[in-house]
């Protein structure tokens, strides 16, 4: 896999696992997140059974908060919590500025968290999964979503189309897609982290994998 190679390792170590920041904070604002389209709409409305005793969910890697809205319209019971290291985004609502790796909250005081194509910018993924399975409660879940290196090449080049740069288009399948973690590597690194149950889903428009943790 692309992910394995030289060059896949050197993006994966020097440019992903990091938060935006700049030009890639903005570029992510106006075309990556746009590109996803009715995705956090969708995600809330599926997760809304999972959130429906929630009282604090954390949206981990929030970043312009469209997650955080999407959650907030869907389940307006819940205090919904952006986490977002990154000071080159804002939105309204609750917000943290924190790494994934270091969560300011104590020990099983969170019901729920999410984290959407996120995972793959936090610099020690086993140390950010053992941290959220740390705050959520016993009986808690937690959401992650990220690009999938084994989605359907169709799915890939929808999401390509829609990012709205000549530049973009082109390198989102090889150099990005390709290079995301994969559900499995996610899994294993979940499992470690002391989560009990990890359920694989997909989503039938994104190129992206779900990862249900319990």
């Amino acid at each position: 896999m692309f992910a394995s190679s030289r060059l896949g390792r050197w993006l994966d170590g020097r440019l992903y696992r990091a938060p935006f920041t700049g030009a890639s904070a903005r570029r992510y604002a106006t075309h990556e997140r746009p590109a996803f389209g009715d995705l956090d709409a969708r995600l809330a409305t599926r997760w809304r059974a999972d959130l429906a005793d929630a009282r604090v969910v954390l949206d981990v890697g929030a970043g312009p908060g469209t997650v955080g809205r999407a959650l907030r319209a869907a389940c307006p019971g819940a205090c919904v919590v952006d986490v977002e290291p990154s000071r080159d985004f804002a939105a309204p609502g609750p917000r943290v500025r924190a790494r994934a790796e270091r969560l300011p909250f104590a020990t099983a005081s969170i019901d729920a968290a999410v984290s959407v194509s996120s995972i793959r910018h936090v610099a020690d993924r086993g140390a950010a999964l053992a941290e959220l399975r740390r705050v959520i409660r016993p009986g808690g879940v937690a959401w992650l979503v990220e690009l999938d290196p084994e989605a359907p090449r169709a799915r890939v080049d929808r999401h390509a189309r829609a990012l709205g740069s000549r530049w973009l288009t082109w390198a989102f399948g090889p150099l990005v897609v390709a290079t995301a973690p994969p559900a499995a590597t996610i899994a294993a690194l979940a499992r470690a982290a002391g989560w009990a149950t990890v359920a694989r889903h997909a989503d039938e428009h994104q190129p992206v994998y779900l990862l249900r943790l319990a």
